[in-house]
């Protein structure tokens, strides 16, 4: 007989498989998925074979077998909400995301989707490197950290303990507060117009971003969207930060809109990542801090080349 311990193991081994297999892509989940018919189809086609009805039930067995295993390892990656728009895609019923149908929440981050901040965040990474007289960086590799939480950013392109690491973060945001003047950060061309056409349409915005509320409000105000964007999530409001899903949860909770209604908009592989997991559309935009190979690779349902075509 098995022990409660052995049954307990057994579910905590499931739990972290199915939770290695929602960290893949959405394509990669329907291509997963799509893999189970020629197994269906080849369960019951061999029943048109001169074999024995013996041999018949045993190849049944093990091809109808495959094709549920196949099958559950395909909705395991997808997820609750990925396994939804396959049925509505096949049904007819795709969200028309050019048109924002059915959306009634877009969440955005900040850097590289909203602000043009590589500059002066790449300059005061740099600036901290050097005043902690750390082994230098290029600015290339500071510029890939960016969407990491703060402390991350350091840790991830230099060997160091989490101490340093915080320690890094402490001195970045006392550089980072001085560079901060109004105007350090402009709008991407075509934000101001798109945000306004978004709560034209009745659409809640909002933004999660990694760096603190304060710097967020602070942005917002300067780029005059205060009364367009309502809702902000920063590194500080949450425990878990992005990826995690903890930002977007804070977000739908707030304006009680559910998953499949709510589209994250981001530049970055960490962006879409967390909008996958928390169940929501994705749309990821090229002319930030990552690649179109990155985006697309993370399960971006769309990538857009400017903001306005957003609307």
């Amino acid at each position: 007989m098995l022990t409660f311990a052995a049954i307990k193991r057994s579910k905590i081994m499931i739990h972290s498989l199915r939770a290695r297999l929602q960290k893949l892509s959405f394509r990669t989940g329907v291509i997963i998925l799509l893999c189970c018919i020629p197994f269906y189809i080849l369960s019951f086609a061999q029943m048109l074979l001169p074999l024995s009805v013996g041999t018949k039930g045993v190849l049944w067995a093990v091809f109808f077998g495959l094709a549920k295993a196949v099958q559950y390892t395909g909705v395991a990656v997808l997820g609750v909400e990925g396994y939804r728009r396959v049925k509505d895609y096949i049904r007819g019923k795709k969200t028309k995301t050019g048109k924002m149908d059915g959306i009634k929440l877009v969440v955005f981050d900040f850097d590289g989707t909203l602000g043009d901040s590589q500059r002066l965040i790449t300059d005061t990474m740099l600036a901290t490197i050097e005043r902690l007289k750390l082994p230098r960086r290029s600015r290339e590799e500071c510029a890939r950290t960016i969407g990491l939480p703060l402390a991350e950013c350091f840790s991830s392109i230099i060997p160091m303990t989490e101490e340093q690491a915080e320690e890094c973060a402490e001195v970045y945001s006392e550089i980072f507060n001085v560079k901060n003047v109004p105007g350090a950060v402009p709008p991407f061309p075509g934000v101001s117009e798109t945000i306004k056409a978004l709560t034209a349409k009745k659409i809640h915005v909002s933004i999660a971003s990694n760096r603190s509320h304060h710097s967020l409000h602070t942005l917002v105000k300067d780029m005059k969207l205060g009364e367009h964007i309502t809702f902000l999530v920063g590194a500080d409001d949450v425990v878990r930060r992005k990826p995690d899903t903890e930002p977007i949860e804070k977000t739908l909770d707030h304006f009680q809109v559910a998953p499949h209604e709510t589209l994250v908009v981001g530049d970055t592989e960490f962006d879409i990542i967390m909008g996958r997991r928390a169940g929501t559309h994705t749309c990821g935009v090229s002319y930030g801090n990552g690649t179109r190979e990155e985006l697309e690779k993370a399960g971006a349902e769309r990538i857009i080349d400017s903001l306005e075509e957003l609307v």
